[in-house]
């Protein structure tokens, strides 16, 4: 079991939105919001020790039969603050990804490097706090999720917005866990804390997208941190994707599937090009 008793008292989800389900492999369902499982997951954390998650399963996971199982690319969600809490329905509210996923778009996407469709484990983690987890809380839950799930572990994707970027950010920090990605989306992002630490990315690889509207009050910092990015000439050049006169909600277009606004492709598309070895 990966669950732990949580110090904190986190309110009970609304039963209206939840139906009981259950995941095989060890992780346990505590029913469905927005089409996606509710799980919980261990953090590490002393005071805050679990965090509940939206997962999506793709349609081809098949729990019978386990010889067969194909593995899948792992997005992990890191939200703003308007998703920390303990109402789930928060997750689904500012055109997050597991909004656009609660509306129907089943996390697919065709590689524009071999033409194949693949589709996508989805992870999202809701901070019972302000601001948001962070590299600790988030090493310590990839690495259930690759231990309970057939991920494909050399196509784990992290994408972060508003506070979650600063997340983000900080799980570029972690040697071991940034060299476990194969590409990272910050979107709107607040302030790294160690915006040194950034060359990470560049140093194991990752492919970089940063999405920000040129009206965000962090704007100037996606273009230093892509510039810091960039400035040791990279294997894989980090991309800025400015925004034109949008302020500080950029991810109501980047988490779209229908968004095609970088080179044609939409971020799942974009992702899918990078792998690691």
């Amino acid at each position: 079991m990966i669950i732990f008793g949580c110090k904190k008292n986190i309110a009970a989800i609304n039963t209206d939105t939840v139906i009981d389900n259950s995941i095989n492999n060890g992780i346990v369902s505590f029913g469905v919001v927005g089409r996606q499982q509710v799980i919980k997951l261990s953090t590490g954390d002393h005071t805050y020790p679990v965090s509940q998650a939206l997962l999506w399963i793709p349609h081809r996971y098949n729990k019978s039969d386990k010889k067969k199982f194909p593995r899948f690319p792992l997005i992990f969600n890191l939200y703003g603050q308007g998703q920390c809490g303990t109402d789930l329905n928060l997750m689904l509210q500012d055109s997050t990804m597991s909004a656009y996923i609660a509306k129907g778009f089943n996390a697919t996407a065709v590689n524009p490097v071999d033409g194949k469709t693949y589709s996508f484990f989805v992870c999202s983690p809701q901070c019972p706090v302000s601001w948001g987890w962070s590299e600790p809380q988030v090493k310590y839950m990839i690495e259930q999720l690759k231990n309970k799930l057939p991920i494909d572990t050399s196509r784990i994707y992290i994408t972060g917005f508003s506070s979650g970027g600063w997340g983000l950010w900080s799980c570029i920090t972690d040697d071991d866990l940034a060299r476990q990605f194969a590409a990272v989306i910050p979107i709107s992002s607040a302030s790294a804390d160690h915006p040194d630490k950034i060359t990470n990315v560049d140093k194991y690889g990752i492919a970089c997208l940063n999405i920000c509207g040129d009206q965000d009050a962090f704007y100037k910092n996606a273009v230093n941190y892509t510039n810091i990015i960039n400035s040791n000439k990279p294997p894989i050049p980090a991309t800025l994707n400015t925004l034109k006169g949008v302020g500080h909600s950029a991810w109501i277009y980047a988490y779209d599937n229908d968004w095609k606004n970088i080179n044609g492709l939409n971020i799942y598309e974009w992702m899918l090009q990078y792998k690691k070895p």
